[in-house]
């Protein structure tokens, strides 16, 4: 278990070094914290955050291997990553809002270029994603539930020690 600023610098480093397959969902638990998962490859990280105000956020992470595979599959149809958009394609995105026309055709044209490491991009815009939002849990490791109750656990001692005001209710 680490810091997850930590955890991000990690997981940002290796996307600069192999940006293709990745994937991200997040959710937020019954506590309201922030929980995202990223995989690539066969490895899966799990953070669980707070966010303190609108620019920071704390919290711990845990990385470990994938263990179903098949069911990662399933869920992941486009890969996470960095990709430059053209002067054309960002007038395409502009013009299909505006009327309502051809959104799908061109999100699934940007969807299908390649992730490039964030150094490499050198367009004028970039789009990053997608976040998936599951719409119920992802068991991809068979010890899920309780690193999950670890990192809540962990931020909640964070919390009471750090910003015990968090846990006050507003008068």
């Amino acid at each position: 278990m680490m810091p997850s600023s930590d955890v991000k610098r990690e997981i940002f480093s290796l996307y600069n070094k192999k940006p293709r397959g990745w994937h991200v969902f997040i959710k937020k638990d019954q506590k309201g914290y922030h929980d995202t998962i990223i995989t690539h490859e066969k490895d899966i990280w799990f953070i669980k955050e707070e966010q303190i105000n609108p620019y920071y956020l704390i919290g711990f992470g845990f990385k470990g291997e994938i263990e179903d595979k098949e069911a990662l599959k399933s869920i992941r149809p486009y890969q996470f990553g960095f990709r430059p958009l053209s002067k054309k394609i960002m007038d395409e995105v502009m013009e299909s809002f505006s009327n309502d026309k051809n959104v799908d055709r061109i999100v699934s044209k940007i969807m299908r270029e390649k992730p490039l490491p964030i150094d490499r991009i050198r367009s004028e815009f970039m789009v990053q994603g997608p976040v998936i939002y599951p719409a119920k849990p992802i068991e991809l490791i068979s010890n899920q539930n309780e690193i999950d109750m670890k990192l809540r656990a962990e931020l909640n001692k964070l919390i009471y020690k750090k910003y015990p005001h968090l846990l006050t209710t507003y008068l």
